[in-house]
């Protein structure tokens, strides 16, 4: 990658840098009020301007942010700046605004540092916040739509693949992982019963599911009851705290049960859901390998495992239909 453009450590010191997010945060447009935590913020720098530099510095950022038609802000701040994975050198930002059209800045702070990395998209006398933009395909569908944006004039548009990064900082609850929306049919309260394959016994599971810590995991209770031969019910909780990290997208599901046991999964998706490797059901000597998958449904989802005696082949070894219950419809 070629050298990065004003990197934080080199606009620590810049009022300009400082003032060129402050500016994108508040959309072009700023009262007293809002000015107030702007000042605690450079004060807390050991920037101490004067009303009049100031709002000479606020004006020419102001100019910045409303120069032409339409222009993308990147946040350059920490946290953004040690989370972004596509090239922002001056060489890959001149290449991105001939490719898509629109001019692009890199700024200070925009804001909700949680959701970093941020870009800042302005068409027209409207702007509006994209959040979690790491990787370079994130920067791809998000430059697509703001080329799209800039050629119609409007914001107001159908935003595709980049809708999962929009993020409303003052109407919108807390933003989920992006990487996790794969996985937002598990929020909820779920119940179902069970049919085994091959032995005419069925069991009763029920699952709830939500989103913890600002949307960045979910996290699933679930009980299952099984039959056993004396007509006794045996009794399995568990529970699992689902992630994805922020760059790769790669998610991880990290299970504790009532038996003391921890496992942690690594989670596939395709087209037809989730999917990963499962501990094998019974006597471990009758299936060498397994594996679990969870399909979303119009009612809930549902959960299949599926069993290889060793000969390569996965068979069906149970199926649930899961359905969300009326009392909890929706939990997010």
């Amino acid at each position: 990658m070629s050298k990065r453009m004003g990197t934080p450590s080199e606009a620590l010191n810049n009022l300009e840098f400082h003032a060129s997010g402050f500016v994108v945060k508040v959309g072009g447009s700023w009262t007293e009020l809002s000015l107030q935590p702007f000042r605690a913020f450079l004060n807390a720098r050991g920037f101490s301007p004067s009303e009049e530099d100031l709002a000479a510095l606020l004006a020419r950022a102001k100019e910045n942010f409303l120069r032409g038609d339409s222009r993308l802000f990147i946040c350059n701040a920490v946290p953004c700046h040690t989370k972004i994975r596509f090239d922002v050198s001056l060489e890959a930002l001149e290449h991105a605004r001939r490719e898509s059209g629109v001019p692009i800045s890199l700024t200070g702070c925009q804001g909700p540092c949680k959701q970093a990395p941020l870009l800042s998209l302005r068409v027209g006398s409207r702007s509006e916040l994209f959040a979690q933009v790491a990787s370079s395909a994130d920067w791809k569908i998000v430059l697509e739509f703001a080329s799209k944006a800039n050629a119609a004039g409007t914001l107001l548009m159908d935003a595709g693949d980049a809708e999962q990064f929009r993020f409303d900082p003052v109407h919108d609850e807390p933003k989920q992982s992006v990487h996790l929306n794969r996985m937002k049919f598990l929020v909820g309260h779920f119940q179902g019963e069970g049919k085994y394959t091959m032995t005419p016994y069925s069991f009763q599971k029920e699952v709830i599911g939500t989103l913890e810590a600002s949307g960045r995991f979910i996290a699933l209770r679930m009980g299952a009851s099984y039959p056993l031969s004396d007509g006794r019910k045996d009794v399995h909780k568990a529970l699992v705290i689902v992630g994805s990290d922020s760059l790769s997208g790669k998610i991880t599901a990290h299970a504790y049960t009532d038996a003391g046991l921890m496992r942690e999964y690594s989670i596939e998706s395709g087209q037809d859901g989730l999917q990963f490797e499962d501990a094998s059901p019974g006597h471990a000597s009758q299936w060498k390998r397994a594996r679990k998958i969870l399909s979303p449904t119009q009612e809930g989802f549902e959960e299949r495992l599926e069993v290889d005696a060793g000969n390569g082949e996965f068979v069906p070894y149970y199926s649930i239909a899961m359905r969300r219950t009326a009392k909890m419809e929706k939990l997010d």
